[in-house]
């Protein structure tokens, strides 16, 4: 993979690190964070030794078939406006890898991208008191997977037989994402995104489970875990907060927070 240096054209990037390999990209983001490292420093790996997942979980980024990068950011924002950044980034790559693939992936909230029922690419956000980081693994070039993940994860190429230049991708994501985070800069909501947001979605007027984070900890493979205690709720689509909208059997509305619950498409 060689980075285009086009990259620097790019209003959010402002420094660039590279590695072979390296444990996770997000580790070091944050260590460069850390140490002072500029807003929008950008760290790209061919492969990750430990890649990191939600709610603690490992995300397989052994091959250098995949897309592997974080970006650490510095947004002058009100915290609690933080957690829309998730929102944000899940919409440039959708769009993004639309654009370069013409596929039509959709967005599983908050932080997964599928192409028709499995996993394409994830997305790990982590903030610290003076930062944000942004970490997206995306199966780019893969050709197979492990028992494990082979009825849950799908790549670019399984899916149209073509071979992608990552660089490509990445430079796509990361003008997509650009745009986007300047309107969410400037912004006390989501309301500019919500509505394409929406449109992605892939559990817009389904039945979902809403599975509480203490219960999504105890299973590293979210198919496993026992909902059967659990009433189906229709989902609405995000509010302009970042939320879920989700009606219960008895039509109350409920709002949901990623950061308290995983999500089961019926």
């Amino acid at each position: 993979m060689n980075l285009n240096s086009s990259l620097f054209n790019i209003p959010l990037v402002n420094n660039v690190l590279y590695y072979d390999t390296i444990d996770s990209t997000n580790n070091k983001a944050k260590e460069l964070a850390k140490r002072g490292s500029v807003h929008g420093s950008l760290v790209v790996a061919k492969s990750q030794t430990s890649g990191k997942g939600r709610l603690g979980r490992s995300f397989d980024s052994l091959s250098d078939d995949g897309l592997y990068f974080s970006l650490m950011l510095r947004p002058r924002v009100n915290p609690n406006h933080l957690s829309g950044i998730t929102l944000v980034a899940a919409l440039a790559v959708s769009k993004s890898i639309d654009k370069i693939s013409s596929t039509k992936t959709s967005i599983k909230w908050p932080n997964d991208i599928y192409l028709g029922q499995k996993k394409l690419a994830g997305i790990l956000t982590e903030a610290g008191s003076d930062y944000v980081v942004l970490g997206i693994g995306i199966n780019v070039n893969t050709s197979s997977f492990n028992d494990e993940l082979l009825h849950t994860a799908t790549s670019l190429y399984l899916e149209t037989t073509t071979i992608f230049q990552k660089e490509d991708l990445l430079e796509h994501i990361l003008y997509e994402f650009s745009a986007l985070y300047d309107q969410f800069i400037k912004s006390d909501t989501l309301s500019f995104m919500t509505e394409d947001y929406n449109r992605r979605l892939g559990c817009l007027n389904k039945e979902v489970y809403i599975i509480p984070q203490n219960r999504s900890l105890q299973s590293n493979n979210p198919s496993l875990i026992d909902v059967s205690d659990l009433s189906p709720m229709t989902c609405n689509g995000i509010n302009s907060e970042g939320a879920l909208i989700c009606y219960d059997e008895q039509n109350k509305i409920h709002f949901i927070n990623s950061g308290e619950v995983s999500l089961r498409i019926i």
